[in-house]
């Protein structure tokens, strides 16, 4: 009787990457350690399945610019292949850049430093056992050719001076931190375990932004309990993530506004208002603080 072809699951060892295309972002999410097939962990990009990384694996790809966010799911068959219903991790991706993110075993992504990504990742090899079915994931571009300029026209006696053009305000970007993994369910006071995620945030926008005219933070809840007492706990919970990123080095020129909506801006809808678990994990991303930032990108 034939035996059934084996699926190979690592392909190439990993090799440095390109520069990302000017037009897009590249991704490299790896799960470092020496390659063995270990329960995977379930890569999903806005919701859709993208992967399942293997111990020693790595998984590249590129991007429009924008926000994205990403679960990484371990055991996710065991969980019935409901693990992107709970609370993911927001990045934004940007064009020109690219992006190193390291699947931790506890099932979470951890941005990291390319350096650091670079010596990790020199002992893994290419995730191939898998297709991805997300449409955030794109073919990466070519990167922009380098036109030749044509040389200046003499000019004339009385030249007319060129009137220099007006510079562009700056772009708000979105951050977003899951409240879920810094504050207990209907508190205000952190984690001890919520630190590492905010520090994190805090190197991510030093990198961003060489100067930082104004910090927005918004808190926002999900629709369980009043609005009057939702609207209060989503502006406490502003307050101290904006406190932190302050202590942090963090001083925009034109300073923070900080802000509560409650729930009056919920991402995700149809989920029920009673504090029963299963409403409570459906409402997960409705728990959070965004972070608008207003200055000079990097």
């Amino acid at each position: 009787m034939a035996q059934p072809p084996t699926i190979e699951p690592f392909g190439a060892r990993y090799a440095a990457v390109a520069a990302a295309p000017s037009q897009q972002a590249r991704i490299v999410l790896y799960r470092p350690g020496p390659r063995a097939q270990v329960e995977p962990v379930n890569i999903y990009l806005n919701g859709r399945y993208h992967a399942s990384l293997l111990q020693g694996g790595y998984s590249e790809f590129c991007a429009l610019a924008g926000p994205v966010v990403l679960h990484a799911v371990l055991a996710d068959a065991q969980k019935l292949h409901t693990g992107k219903q709970g609370a993911g991790q927001s990045w934004t991706f940007q064009s020109g850049k690219t992006l190193f993110l390291k699947v931790q075993e506890a099932g979470r992504l951890a941005e990291m430093a390319a350096e650091h990504a670079q010596r990790e990742l020199a002992d893994t090899a290419q995730q191939i056992h898998t297709i991805s079915r997300s449409p955030v994931v794109q073919d990466c571009q070519a990167p922009a050719p380098v036109l030749a300029q044509a040389p200046a026209p003499i000019p004339a006696a009385r030249p007319v001076a060129a009137k220099p053009p007006t510079p562009r305000p700056p772009v708000p970007r979105l951050y977003a931190l899951e409240t879920d993994a810094l504050f207990e369910f209907g508190k205000s006071e952190l984690r001890a375990s919520s630190y590492n995620a905010i520090e994190i945030m805090a190197q991510r926008l030093k990198r961003d932004f060489s100067g930082v005219e104004r910090i927005r933070v918004v808190g926002h809840t999900d629709a369980i309990g009043q609005p009057k007492a939702n609207a209060k706990l989503s502006l406490e919970r502003a307050k101290v993530v904006a406190q932190q990123l302050q202590e942090r080095g963090l001083k925009p020129s034109k300073g923070f506004k900080i802000e509560g909506e409650g729930s009056t801006h919920l991402v995700k809808l149809r989920c029920g208002n009673k504090p029963t678990p299963e409403n409570k994990l459906c409402h997960a991303p409705n728990r959070r603080v965004d972070i608008v930032v207003t200055g000079a990108s990097r």
